[in-house]
Parts: C-alpha cells; structure tokens; sequence
C-alpha cells in the first residue's frame, strides 16, 4: 500500500511539472509604446482592451520616455505608438483630433499573426470621437483607474 502512494505521489509531482511549462505559453505579442500622462494611459487601456476582446492579441506597454516614436517603430522595439505628431509620419490608424495619434509599424501591417489587428483598430477609429475622449481622459485625470474607464467606456456602447 506505502508503494502505490509513492508510485502515484510521484506520478501527480510528474504531471503537475510536465504540465507547467505548457501554461505559460500564449501567443504574440503587441508592443505598444507610450508616453506618460492620463491621455496615454487612458489611450493605451483602450487600444489594449479593444484589441485582445476583438482579436484575442495581447499587448504590452512600452514606456517611450523622451523617444521619438516613430524611431522606436523603425527600429522593431514597438509595433505600434502614441505619437503627439502633427506631420505625417507613419501609417495613422487612430488618429482623433487633438489627441496623440495611434501609428503602426510593418509587424503589425504585415505578419500574419496580426491579420485581424488593424481591421479592429480601424473600427475602433470610427467610433470613437474626440469628445468622448476628452471625457474619459478626464476622468482619469481625477484619479479613475484607466483600465477600469477603458473598460465602462466600451462597455456601455456595446462595443466590447
């Protein structure tokens, strides 16, 4: 009896480790660069947001500091970025009047892996205005969570 509890303790700590490295294993990754600040923060909870519920694509921020972001997208470190440019600089998916401008690299353009991004993004720039914006922007400069508002926001349009 003492060696079928060892035969079968070792078999669950086996499968338990054989199974572990599997989890961690999800698919692409965006890299979305950004810069500080509720507009930025508050932009990037809705561009990550809408992306991984349309597309199941995950995203990671990149803080760009002082970067130029269209530097950033020609060099591969970002596939897409928030840029306050108000030349034409890159291809412009999102891009409301008096805010920074969503621009997207040739990963994002052009992998296979992302053929659903850019329609996703193109309809989430038709929908979205200015003015609704500027008022979740404001809230997250009263202290609302970005993601938490990102999320309201979509929401309560039907859009997610």
């Amino acid at each position: 009896m003492r060696r079928l509890t060892r035969v079968l303790a070792l078999l669950l700590v086996t499968a338990l480790l054989a199974a572990a490295p599997a989890s961690a294993c999800f698919g692409p990754k965006l890299y979305i660069g950004t810069d500080v600040g509720p507009e930025q923060d508050f932009l990037y909870a809705l561009v990550a947001l809408y992306v991984k519920e349309k597309t199941g694509v995950e995203t990671v921020r990149v803080p760009l500091a002082a970067s130029d972001p269209v530097a950033e997208i020609a060099a591969a470190r970002v596939d897409l970025a928030f840029a306050a440019v108000t030349e034409e600089r890159g291809t412009a998916i999102l891009s409301p009047v008096g805010f920074s401008r969503l621009l997207a690299g040739p990963r994002v353009r052009d992998d296979l892996q992302f053929t659903t991004v850019l329609p996703a993004l193109r309809k989430l720039a038709g929908l979205v205005t200015p003015a609704d914006l500027a008022q979740q922007v404001a809230s997250v400069s009263q202290g609302a969570a970005p993601a938490a508002t990102a999320r309201h926001f979509l929401s309560t349009r039907g859009w997610l």
